[in-house]
């Protein structure tokens, strides 16, 4: 297990957006299992939507994104940068997440070329599957906000 103040020294993200609580599973570079619990109380759900709150899906993928961070990061033997997402392909919201769940973020590396890595996740509530896809990532030292390595 990995508690937030660990995650929080692999990934630059902190509250209100850090999306992961913490690392259940981790097999560095690889392959990372994290949770987060969905609280009512975050400030978006005032608005998405009132009276039936629903999170937003582009928090999944963030989770998902955050996760990866964190499996690539543990895995690096030198730092290559802050892994920044390029691209989101193929991501599906198969369930709505309603506030109160315990998400369980699994992700998995596919392919690596260089500094870019190709990244399948899934968010699971209980045993649902709520969203799937795939995510580009690069580690790259910022260059004006170029992600080209």
């Amino acid at each position: 297990m990995m508690n937030r103040s660990q995650i929080e020294s692999l990934i630059p993200h902190r509250a209100p957006f850090l999306w992961i609580d913490q690392i259940a599973e981790l097999e560095p570079g690889t392959r990372c299992v994290a949770l987060k619990y969905v609280d009512l109380a975050e400030p978006f759900f005032a608005g998405h939507f009132p009276g039936q709150a629903v999170l937003p899906g582009v928090f999944l993928i963030e989770a998902v994104a955050q996760t990866s961070g964190v499996m690539l990061a543990a895995g690096s033997a030198k730092s290559q940068g802050i892994p920044k997402l390029a691209a989101v392909n193929r991501f599906k919201f198969l369930r709505v997440v309603a506030p109160g769940s315990q998400l369980r973020i699994e992700t998995k590396k596919l392919t690596e070329a260089g500094a870019m890595a190709c990244i399948e996740g899934t968010v699971h509530v209980g045993n649902e599957i709520v969203a799937r896809g795939e995510l580009t990532v690069v580690s790259v030292e910022d260059r004006n906000g170029e992600l080209e390595p």
